[in-house]
């Protein structure tokens, strides 16, 4: 799968198969995330690869309890070095480059895990002074996520993703491009409008219409009672009647 197909289609996997996984896979998605960009490729992170049961048990347990942390197949403990961060970006870099750094490795190692067909969740929440203990991580390391992987056991809904309309601004914050499905080549907002317009357009012309009846029927039954003091007007012969009238009249004129 191409990458735009491998980023719209992962989803966080929390149910897995008991089913192991091949060390030559494992470390396919830990190079993936060593090639996740960095703070002035610093690449200030470590990998923890955890296969081990009774480890998993014990993470579980300071991870809230999420069973998906001790039903993986394996883990991946992202932690970061922010004492190597910080001597090169101060504290911005020890406070907020280490996170973004280990973040986009994660991202890179979830992205990895879905396109050779395994499935993976990130864990964020755990007790991180119960994770050093755990797993050795000496002080001057800080755990920043537990990745969870292994092959899926579920098949998870469709993802609700936020219109780009009311997420994306240009050029300041809160500044929107009026037209986005232009800028998208989606046109089919245009053409609902106008059918939206047209509809609007018959049914002003249908009141219009109707009202213009009305009018023309209430000046209509006004006119017939002005005729004859209420009485119905009368209906004005013919010309074809009028010439009958006046050839009877000369009948009668020649036979007297």
């Amino acid at each position: 799968m191409d990458a735009m197909e491998c980023i719209s289609t992962r989803r966080s996997i929390r149910r897995f198969l008991n089913v192991p996984v091949d060390f030559e896979t494992i470390m396919t998605i830990v190079e993936a995330g060593s090639l996740a960009p960095s703070s002035g490729n610093m690449q200030d992170w470590k990998f923890i690869v955890v296969d081990n049961k009774e480890l998993m048990a014990k993470i579980c347990e300071h991870s809230l309890g999420q069973e998906c942390v001790y039903n993986a197949a394996f883990l991946i403990v992202i932690c970061s070095d922010p004492e190597q961060t910080e001597l090169h970006y101060g504290l911005r870099g020890a406070r907020l480059y280490t996170v973004q750094n280990c973040a986009a490795a994660a991202q890179n190692m979830l992205l990895a895990a879905h396109a050779i067909g395994l499935g993976g969740t990130w864990v964020g929440a755990f007790d991180e002074e119960k994770m050093r203990e755990i797993l050795d991580i000496p002080r001057s390391a800080r755990p920043q996520a537990i990745l969870a992987f292994g092959y899926a056991d579920e098949v998870p809904d469709h993802k609700r993703v936020k219109d780009l309309r009311v997420i994306t601004y240009f050029n300041a914050y809160g500044t929107t491009v009026r037209n986005m499905h232009h800028v998208l080549k989606d046109y089919s907002l245009d053409w609902e409008q106008r059918i939206n317009q047209a509809h609007t357009a018959l049914d002003r012309l249908k009141e219009k219409t109707k009202e213009k009846t009305k009018q023309v029927v209430e000046k209509a039954t006004s006119k017939s009672k002005s005729d004859g003091k209420g009485k119905p007007a009368q209906k004005k012969p013919s010309f074809f009647t009028k010439l009958k009238q006046e050839m009877d009249k000369r009948r009668i004129d020649k036979s007297k």
